[in-house]
């Protein structure tokens, strides 16, 4: 029988098996690994709680900071009740998809005064604006202005119903409206304006009808006193003798004359007086030869030229009856004046501003033609109007305020813009990366995360 010692292998103190050094070495690497794991380990726990500790502090702090807060659409009314009574917002933001009423924008534009920052942005209606304003015209009708995007649709109304519309050509349109009653209303294209009634009305005075006795003369004072004017005149007939209507004295001033009308030379009579009337404010029209009258060049918008030779009614002159008049084209503008009315290249009728006042010049000789020769199917009504638009151009019309009941908002994008300012973008800025509701989720997720891994990494390993 064998003794250990002779068994192979030997003893104990044989030598050592030619496979242990390879063991040995996996055995340290299996603790390194392990002591790795564990490190592993007691990171993602430590990151965890840190984590957790900041998802707590976070949650305490928002307890007492004062949030930044959002609201969209219809939201935004009730939102801002919630923001100045039982939330104290340190900055909001509005995302508004029409102009709001006024008592929304005003309270937008308080919100900082007590110490919340406020900004806005969204799809509003393109820039637009109206505005009614009163004609110098005894039948007192009222312009109403119109600023929109062209191609727009234009519908006005009043407190009786529907008044006028057109289609806007270019970036506004212009209303010459009977007399208006109410706030006036512009429907453009589903976007709703709506301004005072009138705020004030004009004071008018008489008109100065100065000439040779003729047919210009009569349908002038004629057209003028059909419309409403109240017409004073002075034919001249003779060197030792006129045809008067009204004061036997003519004191030219704005006091008693809304406009003088001077048809030809007679009105040198008063050239010198001019002057000084129409700086003041007073109107004037000249037409024809009154332009060649010496001391007249200075109230001139143009200097008057050589009169063409007035053509007999035709056929295609219907749709424009003044191209059957005689005209003096009036060539070389001042600086300030423009062009009125042209026919063809040539301009027909010019206006400018002298001081206070406003005059306008016509090239045309004989405007009488076109009522006693019936240039178009309305003849009388058309020269009537005609007249009344130069005399509204020009009359002194002194303005005074009426009475308006309460108060609405002809450009409420403007309004909105000027009150609460530019809209900024889109997205809220926040005061830090936790105010992103975003992130919050985020942050749980993780901690959540980590402490899944390291559960797992000890379960794995078989320490519970």
């Amino acid at each position: 029988m064998r003794s250990p010692a002779d068994s192979p292998g030997g003893g104990p103190g044989a030598p050592t098996r030619p496979g242990t050094d390879r063991e040995r070495a996996a055995a340290a690497s299996i603790r390194r690994r392990h002591r790795l794991r564990i490190g592993l380990e007691r990171t993602a726990h430590l990151a965890a709680l840190a984590l957790i500790a900041l998802l707590i502090g976070h949650a305490l702090y928002a307890q007492r900071a004062r949030p930044s807060l959002r609201a969209e659409g219809l939201e935004v009314g009730e939102a801002l009740a919630r923001w100045s009574t039982s939330v104290n917002p340190r900055r909001i933001h509005a995302v508004i998809d029409s102009v709001p009423a006024p008592s929304v924008r005003d309270w937008l534009a308080a919100l900082p005064g007590a110490g919340t920052e406020a900004g806005w942005d969204g799809e509003t209606p393109a820039p637009s604006a109206l505005s009614v304003e009163p004609v110098a015209d005894p039948r007192k009708p009222s312009r109403v202005w119109v600023a929109t995007s062209p191609g727009a649709r234009v519908q006005l109304s009043d407190e009786l119903g529907a008044v006028d519309s057109a289609s806007v050509d270019g970036h506004g349109a212009v209303f010459v409206l009977p007399r208006l009653e109410g706030p006036i209303q512009a429907t453009l294209d589903g976007q709703e304006l709506t301004t005072n009634a009138l705020r004030d009305s004009v004071s008018i005075k008489s008109a100065l009808v100065v000439g040779m006795a003729g047919w210009e003369g009569k349908f002038i004072a004629a057209a003028l006193e059909e419309h409403g004017w109240e017409v004073d005149a002075r034919f001249a007939v003779a060197p030792s003798g006129d045809v008067e209507q009204g004061p036997a004295q003519i004191r030219l001033d704005t006091a008693r004359y809304s406009f003088v009308v001077a048809m030809d030379s007679v009105i040198r009579r008063y050239a010198d007086r001019l002057p000084r009337y129409v700086s003041q404010g007073g109107g004037l029209i000249v037409l024809g030869e009154a332009s060649s009258v010496p001391g007249m060049e200075a109230l001139l918008p143009a200097r008057w030229g050589i009169p063409t030779r007035p053509v007999d009614f035709r056929p295609e002159t219907a749709d424009d009856p003044r191209r059957s008049f005689a005209l003096g084209d009036l060539y070389n503008l001042k600086r300030g004046a423009i062009a009125l009315e042209m026919r063809d290249d040539d301009v027909a009728v010019a206006g400018w501003r002298v001081g206070d006042g406003r005059v306008i010049q016509v090239g045309y000789l004989d405007t009488w033609r076109w009522r006693m020769a019936g240039l178009d199917e309305d003849a009388v009504e058309d020269h009537r109007l005609w007249w009344a638009a130069l005399a509204s151009g020009v009359a002194h019309a002194p303005r005074f305020d009426r009475a308006v009941a309460g108060e609405v908002e002809p450009t409420p994008r403007a309004t909105l813009i000027e009150t609460i300012g530019t809209p900024a973008p889109a997205e809220l800025e926040l005061a830090s990366i936790l105010d992103d509701p975003r992130l919050l989720p985020l942050l749980f997720g993780a901690a959540v995360g980590l402490l899944f891994l390291g559960w797992m990494s000890r379960r794995l390993r078989g320490a519970g």
